[in-house]
């Protein structure tokens, strides 16, 4: 090797010296090691980031096609005999005997149980035999003095006067009940009818009295006003006493019996229920808000609870209550609600006293297009969704139509085949964005 080489590869050494040299002092400062690891983990973010922002995003796509829509409420509804009469106490009094139990198959006209009655046969007795003595009084005219037959006219006319008021106040009651749907018409009627006629017994026993005091020899008039005030007394306790046998309204089963032998019960009084076990329907309880937009004949779905999973079952509304009655809800609220019946229309074995979800339906709309109410959001002054166009995402402006808890009628802004994107979430989503169904 000449000189001039020699020279040159020591030159060359000496610079390659140099430099490691550099760069083993640059790592060995801890501040520009550090700012060098930031460098190189910010390139890192900045390169990622732009491999990131041409990838497609990954989104749940929905094409939208013409779907029939509904909306509604769903409410609890609880099964019933279709065809059941209730039974409802007429006569106060303690229970003597019970004949049937729950469950029972029992005949019409047979009976069910019976009311003491021994106070009322001896009221009636008592007053039979008044009967006899006035009829006594009356072949014996001419002993009695009209000043005894007026002071015994008073006392008639004050028991006149309590059984009139007790009469009435009895027919405020059966107001009450009948109301409430407590009692039936008929029973309703029949104590009217007894008002009625505890009323003609007040008057007659007054017309009696004056006829007395303004005429003492009228002992006939008087004799036969006693007489009819008697027979009067003596039919209704005759009616209470034919009351006190409960017998069946109909040929059915027993249920809702719930008292015993030697059980007080008063006049009113919800007893038991007989009913035939043909077909069902169902009661529910709808806030008075939802009401307005079902009516009688409107088609009901029932989903019912059963051991391989819901089932579906269909209904139709039979009857709508004219007005609505203070119901607790099971938060406690107090709610004004309407009460429904529904009439089963399937043979599915249902169990009396269950409960059914009942979806009532208030509007329905066919051929409409329809989004799930996620997807949309609001959007300048309007609303909009995001649409995939190409490939890429865009905001379409929309008009709402009617919606219901799930979905959403898009009136304007849509066509039959557009794709909708359903996640709106999406990080780096923006318009131009390229989305691939995920």
């Amino acid at each position: 090797m000449s000189g001039e080489q020699l020279n040159i590869s020591q030159r060359k050494s000496g610079v390659f010296q140099d430099f490691f040299l550099k760069k083993y002092s640059l790592f060995k400062n801890p501040k520009r090691k550090r700012l060098l690891i930031f460098v190189f983990v910010l390139c890192l973010i900045v390169l990622f980031s732009l491999v990131y922002s041409f990838l497609p995003l990954q989104g749940r796509l929905l094409t939208v096609t013409p779907q029939e829509f509904s909306k509604g409420f769903t409410e609890e509804a609880q099964v019933l005999p279709s065809n059941e009469l209730l039974i409802y106490n007429q006569v106060d009094g303690k229970i003597k005997t019970i004949s049937v139990q729950n469950g029972d198959q029992v005949k019409k006209g047979q009976v069910l149980l019976e009311i003491d009655t021994v106070d009322l046969s001896y009221q009636l007795s008592a007053l039979t035999a008044q009967l006899g003595s006035i009829e006594g009084q009356r072949q014996q005219t001419g002993g009695a003095s009209a000043e005894a037959n007026i002071n015994q006219q008073r006392l008639l006319l004050e028991q006149a006067e309590k059984d009139a008021l007790a009469q009435e106040q009895s027919l405020n009651r059966a107001k009450a009940l009948y109301g409430t749907g407590a009692i039936s018409l008929v029973q309703f009627e029949e104590e009217e009818r007894l008002n009625e006629k505890a009323r003609n017994n007040l008057a007659q026993q007054k017309n009696a009295l004056e006829l007395l005091n303004h005429n003492k020899s009228g002992s006939e008039l008087y004799f036969d006003s006693q007489k009819n005030a008697l027979s009067a007394q003596i039919s209704q306790l005759t009616e209470k006493i034919k009351n006190a046998r409960i017998s069946a309204p109909q040929d059915g089963y027993i249920k809702d019996l719930t008292f015993k032998e030697g059980s007080m019960i008063s006049l009113g009084q919800y007893l038991l229920s007989v009913y035939q076990n043909q077909g069902y329907k169902l009661e529910s309880y709808v806030l008075a808000s939802d009401v307005l937009g079902i009516r009688s004949g409107d088609p009901v779905e029932l989903v019912q609870d059963t051991g391989d999973g819901k089932k579906t079952l269909a209904a139709k509304i039979e009857h709508i209550d004219s007005s609505a009655v203070e119901r607790i809800s099971p938060l406690g609220l107090t709610e004004n609600r309407v009460k429904v019946t529904l009439l089963l229309q399937s043979n599915a074995p249902v169990v009396l006293g269950s409960s059914m979800d009942a979806r009532f339906t208030t509007a329905q709309e066919s051929n409409q297009l329809i989004v799930p109410k996620t997807a949309v959001f609001s959007y300048q002054d309007g609303y909009a969704v995001w649409t995939v166009e190409q490939g890429k995402a865009k905001i379409q402006p929309v008009t709402k139509g009617l919606e219901n808890d799930q979905s959403v009628i898009i009136q304007e802004g849509l066509t039959a085949g557009a794709l909708v994107l359903l996640d709106t979430e999406l990080t780096g989503l923006k318009e131009g964005k390229r989305i691939n169904a995920g």
